[in-house]
């Protein structure tokens, strides 16, 4: 997820607080894995609004598209860009698409295929897409989540405001049951409005990379208590089981700390479940994040609405985080 408050250090766009709220959706359809965002109405809390908009990949030279298959890990807005994570387990592929926000288009045709049909134009019953303008790949190929020795599958993407210059900080996806310690890196941004800073060669090079001790990070926020400072990183480990509540971490290169004992099946164990994302709102100081949905061993929703898949979407103030993290 990410937020007008990652997009503007005011919080709003033009006169609009929003919300982006990234979904991942699985099927045996050609639509299988298909990305889309809802765009969230957050001017009145008490009464919140939303479209879906499907982010797609221009094909043959624009004058067609596909859905972006992405579980939506990730997603960066800053100024008039959206960094969206995408791995495509498939082949491997694992690219960051830029979009941009002046750039959304609407359907003109509602069927469930997606791209251009007789009559115009479709995106599986949606009414608006958002077109890929850029990306950003690895260098030298495919990515790997078995070990943290390969290139790195990205998981989690988000904003720090705090660093000189503002930064974009990236985890990498490994099993939350698995054994394999996650890497984090920073990229800067540059002068120009939503991109990445590149070298001569146009390559983005990390300007910081970091080894955690930890397994299973989804979500991950970096925030410097005064600007350009030592960072923490604010990480959340989902454990591996079903319905399993996560453990909220504050590291830094001197070490960490969880969140308080909150006397629930295993100490510490006091974040939402799954949550895989993290995103500080600058003018209100309040980090924004969402659950997954959770599934058992064969893709059934858990709890008493087996129909239904259930995520909240929630804020805390990060002072009130840093309270329980002593």
């Amino acid at each position: 997820m990410t937020s007008s408050g990652d997009a503007d250090k005011d919080g709003v766009w033009g006169t609009n607080k929003v919300i982006l709220s990234g979904w991942g959706q699985n099927g045996t359809t050609t639509t299988d894995h298909m990305g889309r965002i809802a765009f969230i109405d957050a001017n009145d809390p008490n009464n919140l609004k939303y479209r879906w908009v499907l982010p797609v990949i221009p094909l043959n030279g624009g004058t067609d598209y596909r859905a972006l298959k992405s579980h939506m890990r990730g997603m960066v807005w800053y100024q008039d860009k959206l960094i969206v994570t995408s791995w495509e387990k498939d082949s491997d592929t694992n690219v960051m698409y830029i979009f941009d926000m002046k750039r959304i288009l609407q359907a003109t045709v509602n069927s469930s295929a997606v791209g251009k049909v007789s009559g115009g134009w479709s995106a599986d019953g949606y009414q608006y897409v958002m077109p890929a303008v850029g990306s950003y790949s690895l260098a030298g190929g495919a990515c790997s989540s078995t070990n943290d020795d390969s290139r790195p599958c990205f998981g989690s993407i988000s904003l720090d405001r705090s660093s000189v210059p503002d930064s974009r900080v990236a985890t990498e996806w490994f099993s939350s049951g698995g054994t394999e310690p996650a890497r984090i890196w920073r990229y800067d941004f540059s002068s120009e409005p939503g991109y990445l800073a590149t070298d001569s060669s146009s390559h983005v090079n990390a300007s910081a990379a970091y080894e955690t001790n930890a397994v299973g990070l989804q979500g991950m926020l970096s925030h410097s208590v005064t600007s350009g400072g030592t960072p923490n990183f604010y990480v959340d480990d989902a454990r591996g089981g079903v319905g399993q509540h996560g453990i909220l971490w504050r590291q830094n290169t001197s070490g960490a700390t969880a969140a308080a004992n909150c006397g629930r099946d295993i100490m510490y164990a006091c974040w939402g479940r799954h949550t895989e994302s993290m995103s500080y709102w600058w003018s209100t100081g309040r980090v924004w994040t969402l659950t997954e949905w959770a599934a058992d061993s064969t893709g059934h929703w858990t709890g008493t609405d087996h129909a239904i898949p259930q995520r909240v979407l929630f804020s805390v103030p990060l002072a009130s985080m840093d309270s329980s993290l002593s």
